[in-house]
């Protein structure tokens, strides 16, 4: 004698089944990807107000640019899914990647001068010169990502 199971338990049994991977998650809305771009704003604007401890602003740049970069992804997934293309997707895209790339340039900076003042061979120089021009350079990258960041704005 052989069973039919009912619909619903078959269902259930194939949902548990498949891989989380395969089950959709929810669409972000814009209003979403411009909280994670503000976000991005808001720990840009701290790495520049803690460029004396270096560490942390290398993580709040990396946090910084982790938010933009999963903006711009969910921004272009979710233009590639719209029937009608948002005008601005490439102007916005083109920016962030610019402050991306701002971001990027920072973050090597700081790790390159970190890894230059735990060296054992480092000389003596002036390491107060050294510090002010690396700072300033990681300092500039930063300014321009931060005004760049805030001229995204995503419908």
């Amino acid at each position: 004698m052989s069973r039919v199971l009912p619909p619903v338990l078959t269902l259930m049994l194939l949902l548990m089944a498949a891989p989380a991977s395969t089950i959709a998650q929810p669409r972000r809305t814009s209003a979403d990807i411009q909280a994670q771009i503000q976000k991005s704003a808001e720990l840009q604007r701290q790495a520049l107000q803690i460029l004396t401890d270096p560490e942390r602003a290398e993580r709040l740049i990396s946090n910084a640019s982790a938010e933009l970069q999963s903006a711009m992804s969910t921004m272009v997934i979710n233009a590639s899914e719209t029937k009608s293309p948002d005008p601005l997707l490439t102007l916005n895209e083109q920016r962030m990647r610019q402050a991306l790339t701002h971001l990027q340039q920072a973050s090597d900076t700081l790790k390159v001068n970190r890894a230059r003042a735990t060296a054992p061979h480092r000389q003596e120089g002036t390491p107060a010169a050294e510090a002010g021009s690396y700072l300033g350079v990681v300092r500039n990258s930063v300014e321009q990502a931060l005004r760049i960041t805030n001229t995204v704005f995503v419908f």
